[in-house]
């Protein structure tokens, strides 16, 4: 059964990929300080930007669950070099306890199709337009909790605890990884802001495309590309983004994309390698 697994996601990952680990099995690693370091960094500036808060479980309502955490630890390599540049650890929270209807209602959430991408890097080709790619920084606890939710305070972390951590929970303020409606949480807030603050027009064909002046943008859930035949434009639409506090990151011009890479040749053609 899907459900014994505590998340079948990082399950499937943790076996598949040597550097993407439980929180048991980085510990046994010989670098484990290293993830050990990460871990308790994330935990601190999640606490500082206060996505959660410590409370002690007195105050967590009856009836409430206070659901498991997971930790998803990585190394981050050089892709030519294979050295490992970044430890990486994200604090989860375990989905696969939440019950429907009591922690989420719906979890769909739209991202653009690969037709809307390659007709976004054909328009490019063809005019010579100009491309940034964005990322959006911690791209899920930007947007608000849509609902009181609580869970454990995280294997290995005591910090800002006076006692035992089992006496204690996290209360969620702001959208955390792992939850069923994560995705659909950040994509509702995105979107809005998008429309509402930046000015952007939604396409009626994909949910993911957006217009702004002669400006193109294609989002796949917290990757994202702009482009478009005028540069100052696109840069007056970035400049919007961030006065609508949104937290990104230009990645400059293409290159890695979910995964992909994307070639610009000097012939004006782009070329496409997974």
């Amino acid at each position: 059964h899907v459900h014994s697994l505590a998340n079948p996601l990082y399950a499937y990952k943790a076996s598949a990929d040597p550097d993407t680990l439980y929180h048991h099995q980085a510990m046994k690693e010989p670098d484990h300080a290293a993830f050990s370091d990460a871990m308790q960094l994330e935990y601190s500036n999640r606490l500082d930007e206060k996505t959660y808060s410590i409370i002690h479980k007195s105050k967590v309502p009856e009836g409430a669950t206070i659901l498991p955490t997971v930790w998803q630890l990585r190394r981050k390599r050089d892709i030519k070099t294979r050295k490992v540049k970044k430890y990486k650890a994200r604090l989860n929270l375990d989905g696969s306890r939440m019950i429907h209807g009591k922690h989420y209602d719906q979890s769909y959430a739209p991202v653009a199709s690969w037709n809307s991408i390659r007709t976004l890097l054909t328009l490019t080709a063809i005019n010579g337009w100009h491309t940034r790619q964005l990322d959006y920084v911690a791209a899920f606890p930007q947007a608000p909790i849509e609902r009181e939710l609580y869970m454990r305070i995280p294997p290995g972390i005591n910090a800002g605890i006076k006692g035992n951590p089992k006496d204690y929970a996290l209360k969620l303020h702001r959208n955390i990884y792992g939850q069923k409606q994560a995705g659909r949480v950040w994509n509702k807030y995105l979107v809005r802001k998008l429309i509402k603050e930046v000015g952007f027009t939604q396409s009626k064909v994909d949910n993911c495309v957006f217009y702004h002046g002669k400006t193109m943008y294609v989002l796949y859930t917290d990757d994202s590309i702009l482009a478009g035949p005028d540069l100052d434009e696109i840069d007056k639409i970035i400049a919007k983004m961030r006065r609508a506090q949104l937290d990104i990151t230009i990645e400059g011009d293409l290159e890695d994309f979910l995964g992909g890479n994307i070639d610009r040749k000097k012939d004006g053609t782009i070329h496409l390698t997974q």
